[in-house]
């Protein structure tokens, strides 16, 4: 057999022994048990009556032993969030409680903001970012 040969085949040895040891399981950490607890649907947001809306997401970690939440970083000035950053344990709720102004930037119509949860383990399918959602329809 040729080094041309060899080489190709201990190249492709290689490869597959670091996919293998690198391969993540597509579990993912369940946040609360459902699916949809990621988002938040105001409903109709009336902007004269309620200046602020208010909602706590409650993310469960069930599991990894040890999760460090790095913090939030909201995706746009009219949400306002924050979360205990720091090191939670298995079976710990995390807390993300957020706000949104419809008047900040007088939004109208159909709206989703997002806010993005930061840990160091794999959160949801984005990695160790988890996407929340807050929507309504703004009159």
């Amino acid at each position: 057999m040729s080094k041309k040969y060899l080489y190709i085949i201990i190249g492709i040895l290689i490869v597959a022994v670091l996919c293998l040891l690198t391969y993540k399981t597509s579990e993912e950490i369940v946040f609360n048990d459902k699916k949809e607890m990621i988002s938040q649907d105001f409903g109709i947001v009336d902007k004269t009556k309620t200046p602020l809306y208010n909602h706590t997401f409650k993310y469960f970690n069930s599991k990894y032993d040890s999760l460090e939440i790095y913090g939030v970083k909201d995706g746009c000035d009219c949400t306002e969030s924050n979360v205990k950053t720091g090191v939670y344990r298995k079976n710990d709720t995390i807390l993300v409680n957020t706000k949104y102004d419809p008047n900040k930037y007088n939004d109208n119509g159909i709206i989703v903001k997002q806010i993005f949860l930061i840990s160091n383990k794999k959160i949801s399918k984005f990695d160790s970012i988890l996407p929340l959602i807050l929507k309504g329809k703004i009159q």
